[in-house]
């Protein structure tokens, strides 16, 4: 079912219920990182068909649980907290003009991560046109209380975040993420900092397995190489 004109205009809305149009772009990133995702949220699928039906209230509640995701996802590839907060808000209003089209062949979250990266890598060309590619905010990013952190590592290639363990990752990491291509820095977010398995990761990156499997092998051990003193 198509989203009809009455609420393509009202994408405006889910913005502002996003981001707040009356607070500083710092204090919506606390707000987003310090609200939890609803733990007893219907499914992703089941608020797509409610939304689908007329009702706004089900695009507020899928925003809610993803939004921290999707915050963490472009902060983790740009390395600035307002532009992260922008490609989220972003990502999120071509969601809301876009479910009408989505088909359920791959899960809402792999869909918005793909939207989200595909923002991320055009805010970071941007940035790098203007000669502004290295001004980023490195500071600590948020850790999130529902993060599922890096699923076992089925390559017997050493992994960098392995070997840091259980250490907070912050600054020399965010650095180092900097430093990988863009396609070796998604694999690494996506798999290590997202969790997603070799499939879903394909689905995002619209690749083969095998293709996805090489880049992360080669996205570790540039990040290896990066985290050489940490390490």
């Amino acid at each position: 079912m198509g989203i009809g004109m009455n609420r393509r205009t009202a994408a405006a809305e889910a913005a502002r219920n996003f981001s707040g149009a009356a607070v500083s772009k710092q204090t919506e990133i606390e707000r987003i990182v310090r609200t939890p995702a609803p733990r007893d949220a219907p499914s992703d699928n089941e608020l797509i068909a409610r939304f689908l039906g007329g009702s706004e209230e089900a695009f507020n509640r899928l925003v809610l649980k993803h939004q921290r995701r999707a915050y963490n996802i472009a902060y983790r590839f740009l390395a600035n907290h307002e532009d992260a907060l922008e490609v989220a808000q972003d990502a999120f209003v071509r969601a809301y003009r876009s479910l009408g089209r989505f088909k359920g062949r791959a899960s809402f979250k792999t869909w918005l991560y793909k939207i989200i990266l595909n923002l991320a890598r055009n805010r970071h060309r941007w940035r790098t046109s203007r000669g502004e590619s290295k001004k980023v905010s490195l500071d600590n990013p948020k850790q999130y209380e529902d993060s599922e952190g890096a699923r076992e590592i089925e390559d017997r290639t050493l992994s960098p975040m392995r070997a840091i363990g259980g250490r907070e990752i912050g600054q020399e990491i965010q650095r180092g993420l900097m430093q990988l291509a863009g396609e070796h820095r998604q694999a690494i977010i996506l798999r290590h900092i997202e969790g997603l398995s070799y499939a879903e990761m394909s689905e995002v990156l619209q690749c083969a397995e095998g293709t996805v499997k090489s880049r992360l092998h080669r996205a570790r051990l540039e990040l290896r190489e990066a985290l050489r003193d940490l390490l």
